[in-house]
C-alpha cells in the first residue's frame, strides 16, 4: 500500500468539500426563501462534497484505510441532472416533488443494481482489487455501459435545463442565476466527459483527472455564494443589492428635503410605475431621484416604514390585486399578472402576495374578482 500523503491540490479539494458540507447544513436550516430549492442545492452540495472526499482519499492513498468509500460516488452523476432540473423548476414555477418525478431517479437505481457486485464485497476483496491482484467484479462491458450512460445522462439534462430556461421569462436575477447555474453544471459535464475521452489517448496522464474535482469545487463555491445571498437569489432579487441601512445617524437630510424627495418618488411610482421594472434596484431609483442610495433608503424607512424591496413589493401587490379583480382567468393568468407588475417568478410573487393579503393569488381572485366560464381547477398551471 502507498504511504498516505497530501499535496497542495488535494488539500484545496478537501477544504472545498468541508465547506460544501457546511453550506449544505446552512441551507437545510435556512427558513427564508424557498425551502425545497434550498434542500435541492444542499443535496447537490453533499453529493459533490462526498465525491471530492472520495477522490482525495484515492489520490492521497488513504482510500485503503476507508476502502468501503471507494467507488461509492461512481453513480452520483445520474443524480446531478435530475437535481439540477428539479431546482430550476422550483425557482421558476414553485414546482413541488411529484410522484412522476421518481422516473428521473430510475437510471441511478439501475446503475446501483449493476454495480452491486462491487458494493457488496468485503474490505479485503476490495483492497486486492484496488492493488490489481484480482479482477473487478463488474464486467468491462457493463463498466463501459455505465460510463457512457453517465455522460449521456449529464448531456441530456444539460440540454433539458437549457431548453427549460429558454422557455421561461428572461427577466431579472432569476433568469441570470439560472443561466449561470446551468453553465456551471455544463462545465462539470465537459470536465467529466473529457476525462473519459482523453484517457483513451497515449499522451493522457491519469493525474489530470484533477480538472473534474476543480469543476466540482467551482460549483460548490458558486452555490456557497448563492447560499449566503439566499434571500436575494431565491426571491428573485439581484444578489449584489446591498441591504438598506436601518438607522440614519448624521445623514444630513433635512425634513423639507425628505418630504420633497418622497413626493417625487411617489410621482415616479404613480405616473411611470417604475416598480414594474424587474431590474429596479435601490441604486437605479436613487439615480432617478438624483439622490444617494442612503437618503432614498432613509425616506422609505422613515416615511413608509418598510425596506426598499418591501416598498416595491407593496406597490406590485396592489396593482396585481387590481388586475386579478378586474380580469377573469381566461383573460389573464396569475403568472401573467405577476410578470406584468414586475415580479421575476411565481415563487417570489406568491410569497409576497400571501404575506400582504393572507391568501394566495387564486384565492384572492375567487373572493374579489370577476368570473367567467373557465373552470379554475386547483393545481392549474400558474394559479398557485
Amino acid at each position: 500500500m502507498p504511504t498516505p500523503s497530501f499535496d497542495t491540490w488535494t488539500i484545496i479539494f478537501l477544504i472545498a468539500a468541508v465547506q460544501g458540507v457546511f453550506v449544505a447544513a446552512v441551507l437545510l436550516r435556512w427558513k427564508r426563501g424557498d425551502r425545497l430549492a434550498n434542500w435541492i442545492l444542499a443535496a447537490l452540495l453533499l453529493l459533490f462534497s462526498f465525491t471530492l472526499v472520495e477522490y482525495v482519499l484515492y489520490w492521497t492513498g488513504y482510500i485503503y484505510r476507508y476502502i468501503h468509500i471507494a467507488n461509492l460516488s461512481a453513480q452520483f452523476p445520474f443524480l446531478f441532472g435530475p437535481l439540477a432540473y428539479g431546482y430550476l423548476r422550483t425557482i421558476f414555477s414553485g414546482a413541488t416533488w411529484r410522484r412522476a418525478d421518481v422516473w428521473h431517479l430510475l437510471p441511478f437505481a439501475l446503475a446501483v443494481v449493476l454495480f452491486l457486485p462491487w458494493l457488496t464485497l468485503g474490505a479485503e476483496a476490495k483492497i486486492q482489487i484496488m492493488q490489481q491482484q484480482t479482477h473487478f467484479p463488474v464486467s468491462p462491458n457493463v463498466q463501459q455501459l455505465l460510463t457512457w450512460s453517465r455522460i449521456a445522462h449529464l448531456i441530456g439534462y444539460a440540454a433539458l435545463n437549457a431548453w427549460y430556461i429558454r422557455r421561461q421569462p428572461r427577466v431579472g436575477a432569476t433568469a441570470r442565476w439560472a443561466l449561470l447555474f446551468n453553465g456551471c453544471y455544463t462545465g462539470f459535464l465537459l470536465a467529466y466527459a473529457s476525462y473519459y475521452i482523453l484517457i483513451r489517448f497515449p499522451f493522457f496522464n491519469l493525474a489530470w483527472d484533477y480538472h473534474i474535482s476543480a469543476a466540482m469545487t467551482v460549483f460548490i463555491y458558486l452555490i456557497a455564494y448563492a447560499g449566503y445571498a439566499q434571500p436575494a437569489v431565491f426571491e428573485g432579487f439581484a444578489w449584489s443589492e446591498p441591504a438598506a441601512p436601518v438607522k440614519y445617524r448624521n445623514s444630513g437630510l433635512t425634513p423639507e428635503a425628505s418630504r420633497s424627495m418622497l413626493q417625487k418618488m411617489n410621482d415616479l411610482m404613480e405616473k411611470e410605475r417604475l416598480y414594474r421594472d424587474p431590474e429596479l434596484s435601490l441604486e437605479a431609483l436613487a439615480n432617478r431621484l438624483n439622490a444617494s442610495k442612503h437618503h432614498v433608503s432613509q425616506i422609505i424607512n422613515e416615511h413608509i416604514g418598510a425596506s426598499f424591496f418591501e416598498y416595491i413589493n407593496q406597490l406590485r401587490i396592489e396593482e396585481a390585486k387590481q388586475l386579478l379583480a378586474d380580469h377573469p382567468r381566461s383573460d389573464l393568468h396569475v403568472i401573467e399578472a405577476a410578470y406584468a407588475v414586475g415580479f421575476n417568478n411565481k415563487v417570489s410573487f406568491n410569497t409576497a402576495f400571501k404575506k400582504s393579503t393572507g391568501m394566495t393569488p387564486t384565492e384572492y381572485r375567487r373572493n374579489h374578482g370577476r368570473t367567467d366560464n373557465t373552470l379554475e381547477q386547483p393545481g392549474a398551471v400558474g394559479e398557485h
